[in-house]
């Protein structure tokens, strides 16, 4: 478990996929030696929001209860989640398809790889509006109204076919590496739809198990 008197430097050089959630708390400059604690009370975080969020990526095995997180900062957290996938995750997997395709102009499986992943960022892209829409913003009302159930049983269906479709994305590269691939940007290309799909999963279930039933119960009021 990650603490508060752990060196922030500590964490992310035993696992550097975290250096991109740190930024999104807002703790990625001059960490210095310096224990989480520390840093959370000169940057105005809450700790116990961090240590949470930290170790939740960090373990497979650790995951909150939803009376442990608040609305706001959780909200706060998944819509900067969003931002960086559209500004960086996205961009960063459509230019090493790219790279691949210059460097094998003929290749058909790129093609297919390319349509695929257009297909995949399309409907994510959807489903994080509808988030952003018509899920987050319940937060700041007190009253039922009639499509608030059906837009959650669709956030439950939707989390289902985005994190199935990144798995079928890399069992379709790994199964069918070209013999003439520069496998640098296979090994890239793979690596960031693991991560991202490692990070879609713990996304997904701080939205099913945490925000969904604190909101049922915001709601329910």
């Amino acid at each position: 478990m990650i603490t508060e008197h752990d060196k922030l430097s500590d964490v992310i050089g035993r696992n550097i996929d975290l250096l991109p959630i740190i930024h999104r708390l807002g703790l990625s400059s001059n960490i210095g030696g310096r224990n989480i604690g520390d840093i959370c009370s000169q940057n105005a975080a809450d700790v116990n929001f961090v240590l949470i969020i930290l170790n939740t990526y960090s373990s497979d095995n650790y995951f909150p209860k939803p009376d442990d997180l608040e609305l706001k900062p959780l909200i706060d957290f998944l819509t900067q989640t969003h931002t960086y996938h559209k500004q960086v995750t996205i961009p960063r997997l459509n230019g090493f398809v790219q790279q691949l395709k210059q460097n094998m102009p003929d290749e058909k499986l790129l093609l297919v790889i390319e349509e695929y992943l257009n297909q995949y960022i399309k409907k994510l892209i959807q489903h994080i509006d509808f988030e952003e829409k018509d899920i987050f913003p319940l937060v700041n009302k007190k009253k039922m109204v009639d499509e608030k159930p059906v837009n959650i049983k669709k956030l439950f269906r939707q989390h289902t076919n985005v994190e199935n479709e990144i798995s079928d994305l890399k069992t379709i590269i790994i199964r069918h590496i070209p013999q003439n691939a520069n496998m640098d940007l296979i090994h890239d290309l793979l690596h960031t739809l693991a991560h991202f799909e490692k990070e879609q999963l713990d996304h997904a279930r701080f939205e099913d198990k945490i925000l969904i039933s604190k909101l049922l119960k915001l709601l329910s009021n």
